[in-house]
């Protein structure tokens, strides 16, 4: 009987320790994350400039590790790709779905509190003669709060192939809020002033008010890995300027601009 008890009881400690186990092995994994979205847009507007003034979509998937307190690690690549044959105000036929853009992200991420901070490296590329690559270093800090969530993000544009001035900045003061009307909807006003200096413009003015844009998405969680979503966003070029030097470009200082979006997440 006492034998009995004694291996039952080994038993049960050793299916203890791998349940343990089990725990941490999935726990692990669960760390790593992957998200694959695309968007649909009617323009491609990136900092306050028209860069395809025609439909475009954008996938972009990122890969990570949730390391708790220690933060978040990912990689990101994303593409902007023509819906039409046309570009901006490129009249020359070429062929729909073309690529405009391919960029690389990587970046860490964490929370001390109420504060979010994320730092990263972006580099863009331009295949097939679309543009010169260049590279940025950025860093953005956020402070949640049931009100309103203020973050600032500062960008470096300090290396290119062009070997332009290596000291062009840019920033953004963005104002948001997130709440859900409903179960499973969510909905994100926003408000973003942003600034650029000379080097990054090529004004003939120093640090200006390149952009200003309103606007308000929404998300609605499909199943648990599954969301759809839409935006609307109204840009204006604030300063008169760059609004002068056409930064916008194709003849215009102010946009309404939007589309539909769909994120799967593992």
């Amino acid at each position: 009987m006492k034998a009995t008890i004694a291996i039952l009881a080994v038993a049960a400690s050793f299916a203890a320790a791998a349940a343990e186990t089990n725990e941490v092995e999935s726990a692990e994994s669960s760390a790593f994350f992957v998200e694959a979205s695309v968007d649909v847009l009617s323009d491609y507007i990136w900092r306050g400039k028209i860069c395809n003034g025609n439909p475009v979509w954008q996938p972009s998937v990122t890969l990570g590790y949730d390391a708790g307190d220690f933060g978040k690690i990912s990689a990101n690549v994303w593409a902007s790709m023509d819906l039409t044959h046309r570009r901006g105000t490129m009249n020359a036929s070429r062929h729909a779905c073309g690529i405009q853009e391919l960029d690389y992200t990587l970046a860490y991420a964490n929370s001390f509190g109420p504060v979010d901070i994320e730092i990263g490296h972006i580099w863009y590329s331009f295949p097939y003669g679309n543009g010169r690559s260049t590279e940025e270093l950025y860093g953005t800090v956020a402070y949640n709060n049931p009100i309103v969530t203020p973050s600032f993000t500062a960008y470096w544009d300090y290396l290119d192939t062009a070997k332009n001035d290596v000291s062009a900045a840019y920033a953004t003061f963005a104002l948001s809020h997130e709440f859900e009307p409903m179960e499973k909807l969510t909905v994100t006003p926003s408000a973003a002033l942003n600034f650029a200096n000379h080097a990054y413009t090529g004004s003939a003015g120093g640090t200006e008010a390149t952009d200003f844009t309103l606007g308000v998405a929404a998300s609605y969680a499909v199943t648990e890995w599954l969301s759809l979503g839409a935006q609307i966003n109204y840009t204006w070029t604030p300063s008169h300027t760059l609004r002068h030097e056409g930064y916008m470009g194709e003849g215009e200082h102010q946009i309404v601009w939007g589309g539909v979006n769909a994120t799967l997440k593992f």
